[in-house]
Order: C-alpha cells, then sequence, then structure tokens
C-alpha cells in the first residue's frame, strides 16, 4: 500500500519525472510548478515506504466551485494496487474540504482504460475535445460531483 501526502516543491524533480514517463506528452517542470504555486493543497503524490514516487495528481483551481485534475499519472509498474484510487479520494476530500462543488479533467477519446477507471469512480462525459491535445488528438471532459451527488 502506498502513503498519499501533499506533494511539496521537494517533489518536483520525482512529479516531472513519473509525469514525463507515463503520459504520452512532454511537460516542462514549470508546468508542474505552476500548479504548485497556484493551489499547493491539490498536489498529491503517493510513495513507497522509501519515499520513491510511484503516483502523483496536480490539480488546479478554476471558477465557479471547479476544480481540475490537470496532471495524474501512477507509475505503469505500480498501477492495478489501487494507488490511483488512493490518490483521487485524497483529492476529492481536499477538494470537499476547501468548499469545490465540481472536479473535471481531460482524458483522451483513445484511453479507454482511463476512461473506464474515472466512470468507474463517479466522472461523466460532458463533452468531446475535438483536437485538444498537441498531436491533434481528441478528448473528453469529464465531470464529477464531490459531494457523489448532483445538488440544486
Amino acid at each position: 500500500m502506498a502513503m498519499v501526502r501533499q506533494a511539496g516543491e521537494k517533489d518536483l524533480e520525482g512529479v516531472f519525472v513519473l509525469m514525463n514517463s507515463n503520459l504520452d506528452e512532454f511537460f516542462p517542470p514549470s508546468v508542474i510548478m505552476f500548479f504548485q504555486e497556484q493551489w499547493p493543497q491539490g498536489q498529491f503524490v503517493a510513495t513507497d515506504v522509501f519515499g520513491n514516487i510511484l503516483g502523483a495528481i496536480c490539480g488546479s483551481r478554476l471558477e465557479g466551485g471547479r476544480v481540475s485534475i490537470s496532471l495524474f499519472a501512477v507509475d505503469e509498474s505500480c498501477r492495478g494496487q489501487g494507488i490511483g484510487q488512493q490518490l483521487l479520494d485524497t483529492f476529492r476530500r481536499r477538494c470537499y474540504m476547501d468548499g469545490y462543488s465540481i472536479i473535471q479533467l481531460e482524458v483522451r477519446t483513445s484511453n479507454l482504460l482511463a476512461k473506464r477507471f474515472y466512470e468507474k469512480r463517479g466522472f461523466r462525459v460532458t463533452e468531446r475535445l475535438y483536437g485538444f491535445y498537441n498531436d491533434g488528438g481528441d478528448g473528453y471532459r469529464m465531470v464529477m460531483f464531490v459531494s457523489g451527488c448532483r445538488s440544486g
């Protein structure tokens, strides 16, 4: 079982390596640093007992009571062990505690495993994003209500 904690500046290099070795786009350290500066409480890492980063989630604040999961990855060798679920649960609790009501994210239309992961956890597709990714790939915007239900 991984240990999830709030990420800090000392985690920047490890998160950079994780994201760029497990996602299909390149993210410079400045992007990860931007999220850390924009919403420090919305950044989490999952580590092993030795402190090695196994997964990370980078959130950002949006308008209208919404937040975005801007970057989210679990090392390929550690997938299927509940690390992504732990990170998402921790992130969702933080959103709830900070008064946010909606979490949104974008996922490639071709990434069926990730899309299923999110759907099983309460996310729903709200929009198709044509040419969203740098390589011209399409994406889906997915949304989850933090409380688990839509309130008036």
